[in-house]
Parts: C-alpha cells; sequence; structure tokens
C-alpha cells in the first residue's frame, strides 16, 4: 500500500490477488492491536500505539474504498442474477462505515495511550481495541471465505477481461 493507503493496481494485476494482500497488512495491524491490549494496563509501549494510530484510519479506509469501488463491482458482476448480492454487498458497506467510525475513536485513544494522557480509561481503551480487531478478523473471514472465491473465478460474457472501473 502507498502512503495514502490507496491501493492501486498494476497493469493486470488481479483486484482478488490485491485484495488478499491488503488483508494481510489488515490482520498484521489487528496482532499489532492485540498486542497492545495485551500489555495493558502496565506494559504499554507507546510508541506501538503512536505507530498504530497513524496506520489505522488510512489503512481501514484505503481498503475499503478499494473493495467498495473495484473488488464489489466485479461480485456484483459476477453474481448478477443472484438477488441476494446486492443486499450482501450493501450491508458490507454498511459494516465498513462503522468501522471506520469505530477506528477513528480508537485512533484518538491510541494516540492519548501513545503519549500518556492521564485522563484515558486503560478497562475502555481494552475493550475498544478487543471489539475493534475482533470485528475486523471477523469481517475479513466473511470476505475471504464467501467473496474472494467468487471474485477468483473467470468472468463470463463479452467484457470478461475488464475489470470495473479499469477499461
Amino acid at each position: 500500500m502507498t502512503d495514502d493507503a490507496t491501493i492501486r493496481l498494476a497493469h493486470g494485476e488481479n483486484p482478488i490477488a490485491a485484495l488478499r494482500k491488503a488483508h494481510k497488512e489488515q490482520l498484521l495491524l489487528c496482532d499489532r492491536l492485540e498486542e497492545i491490549a495485551d500489555s495493558l494496563p502496565d506494559a504499554v509501549n507507546r510508541q506501538k500505539c503512536i505507530y498504530a494510530a497513524r496506520a489505522l484510519g488510512p489503512m481501514i479506509r484505503g481498503v475499503h474504498r478499494f473493495e467498495e469501488d473495484v473488488v464489489f463491482p466485479l461480485i456484483a458482476d459476477r453474481l448478477k442474477d443472484d438477488e441476494k448480492i446486492g443486499p450482501t454487498l450493501n450491508r458490507l458497506r454498511f459494516e465498513h462505515c462503522e468501522d471506520e467510525c469505530f477506528a477513528e475513536e480508537l485512533t484518538e485513544a491510541l494516540h492519548d495511550l501513545g503519549s500518556g494522557s492521564p485522563e484515558i480509561n486503560i478497562e475502555a481503551i481494552g475493550y475498544m481495541l478487543r471489539g475493534f480487531f475482533e470485528a475486523m478478523r471477523r469481517h475479513i473471514a466473511f470476505e475471504s471465505e464467501l467473496l474472494l472465491p467468487i471474485g477468483d473465478r473467470p468472468a463470463t460474457g463479452s467484457n470478461s477481461n475488464e475489470t470495473p472501473g479499469h477499461h
């Protein structure tokens, strides 16, 4: 991922492969967040908190934009005859919105924790961290197990070599 956390496809690059790579990066960040949660209350590495705070929002937003702009249209096209795919993709978009709002709150809490603010509630930050990384892992697992295999299928129809948004 680039500094602005936008996933850019190289010419001919498979968007599903790019998303799988981004998911791995997200899962690594979840691991870092879990390490921070496990270090509470007495062994907090402030530098890890600041790093996680800086990475969290841009990474989540970048992956979500890529999913919504590239992957979801690809999936919708592959399953255009399945009436359930529209509601499923809409639910995932809603989850993205919730995740991004949660990431903003968690970013602030991580900044406070990293700066050693005396005003922080360690127990609340622990719950926030665990709630966030567990939800992200579930979301990624759902997409990896159920949606991405659809994107791996060969496309059908006259425009089968085109990726949505990259004609």
